[in-house]
């Protein structure tokens, strides 16, 4: 497979989940600021900006954090990823069906409408149901071979890497007041898994609970560990049976990581977690460039995008 065709699948999947990651956890966080009895202070709506992956910054309005993360271009935004999206589905629009991209050109025009500040919960609604529409089609629909690999390996590792974040940034917020029941709620409802706790778990949300859930379930598609399995099962397909690359290797010691690791470990010093988590992604994307993605001439990361997470695109 080109280098190119290989750098669109990545960054259709990549991006696909980054915009529902980022409508999720904005829904979430406006429902909280209005359950809080008091306005939050400028505090809440900095560490959101944060969490949706932007620079620190004098964010101190709700208004202003809803605004950057659906449609800022300076930083990741719903619109955005929608738009990387489609642009990367464009350069590989023969191999995928035709409902797949007439779907996302449709969402795409959809989300640059200008008013989406009128029914926001709508528009965050509707701009979730229709990537999970995306991913229904994708995988009903397109052959399961290699092309389809590299979309959910670029699926499922921004996945990994979105939940790995909001658990344990908000762990790091929520040391000093572990009990917040409210908060580690919002922290499931964030990565889509707070029905499936309630299902699981019939006591009281605790912080090591949803940690443990969150990060180190290995069957809850939502997982961390869940992710980052089935994107070396990715890696296994696409490199074949007798192949063994370094990213096949680099994922599969970031897979005993999360097999691994205590919950209470991560509970107690969520920073130590994160250092190793992040040295081993930055590894697995340094090499995926490498193998997979290189020569490379054109950007194909977010502007504004500064995690250095995208390979680049060869035109």
């Amino acid at each position: 497979m080109l280098s190119r065709t290989a750098t669109s699948l990545w960054l259709l999947g990549r991006q696909l989940e980054r915009a529902d990651h980022l409508a999720r956890i904005l829904g979430v966080h406006v429902r909280l600021s209005l359950d809080r009895a008091t306005e939050p202070g400028s505090g809440f709506w900095t560490g959101f900006i944060t969490l949706a992956g932007w620079a620190a910054s004098d964010v101190d309005r709700g208004e202003q954090a809803v605004e950057l993360v659906v449609a800022g271009s300076a930083g990741p935004s719903v619109r955005g990823s929608v738009a990387a999206a489609r642009s990367a589905a464009q350069v590989v629009r023969p191999t995928l069906p035709s409902e797949v991209y007439e779907h996302l050109n449709s969402l795409y025009w959809r989300v640059q409408e200008p008013d989406w500040q009128r029914g926001l919960d709508d528009f965050l609604a509707d701009v979730q149901m229709s990537i999970h529409l995306l991913g229904g089609l994708l995988e009903d629909t397109m052959a399961h071979d290699e092309a389809r690999d590299f979309v959910r390996l670029g699926k499922f590792l921004e996945r990994a890497s979105n939940v790995a974040s909001v658990v344990i940034r908000k762990s790091g917020e929520l040391a000093e007041t572990p009990e917040d029941t409210v908060e580690w709620t919002a922290v499931l409802k964030s990565c889509f898994g707070y029905e499936s706790y309630r299902n699981r778990v019939s006591g009281p949300v605790t912080p090591q609970g949803v940690i443990a859930f969150l990060l180190l379930d290995p069957d809850l598609p939502r997982s961390a560990r869940f992710s980052v399995a089935e994107s070396l099962t990715s890696v296994h397909r696409i490199d074949g049976p007798r192949a063994r690359s370094r990213p096949g290797r680099l994922l599969g010691r970031l897979n005993s990581l999360f097999q691994e690791v205590d919950p209470a470990q991560v509970a107690a010093a969520p920073a130590d977690f994160e250092s190793s988590f992040r040295t081993l992604l930055q590894q697995l994307e340094s090499s995926l460039r490498e193998t997979y993605f290189h020569p490379s001439r054109v950007a194909s990361a977010v502007p504004g995008d500064t995690s250095g997470r995208a390979p680049q695109q060869q035109q």
